[in-house]
């Protein structure tokens, strides 16, 4: 109960850095489910996601970025393709977590091809594992700074 009234106490959501207009959508190819449910925690009340201008959306028509988290499975594969081209363009690819930029501790085997990095041109890599949801959101910001990216939706 003391942490509960600790955080109640606190009085104002964490504050993350202003992004700009992006949408993103996410998807999880595996793993151990740690860069996702970190990507999933930016979505609650303590990180006030709309206020930095940064929104999830539900399907990849309306995306500006494809957010992947996990190690490319061999089933997932084709799944991420088909999201990635039923986006619309300009649109960015961004691996968050070890295993997605490099498969981390999964190597490649009978049911998973690694990383996605020399498997498709990323736009963005946030390391860690798994990374803060600050540092994925100053990732994002760091790519709208590179890239002009704004939301398309």
């Amino acid at each position: 109960m003391a942490l509960l009234r600790a955080i109640l106490a606190r009085g104002s959501a964490i504050r993350l850095p202003a992004v700009g207009p992006m949408a993103v959508f996410h998807v999880d190819t595996g793993g151990c489910e740690g860069c996702a449910m970190e990507v999933s925690a930016l979505d609650g009340a303590a990180y006030a996601l709309s206020a930095t201008g940064l929104r999830f959306v539900t399907t990849p028509r309306l995306a500006d970025v494809l957010l992947v988290t996990g190690p490319l499975t061999r089933a997932m594969a084709p799944v991420l393709e088909a999201t990635w081209h039923a986006m619309p363009d300009p649109r960015a690819l961004v691996a968050v977590g070890a295993c997605a930029i490099d498969g981390g501790p999964f190597g490649e085997n009978y049911a998973v091809l690694g990383g996605l990095e020399g498997r498709a041109p990323l736009d963005a890599s946030i390391p860690g594992c798994p990374p803060s949801p600050a540092s994925i959101v100053a990732g994002l910001a760091a790519l709208l700074e590179a890239s002009g990216l704004s939301s398309s939706a």
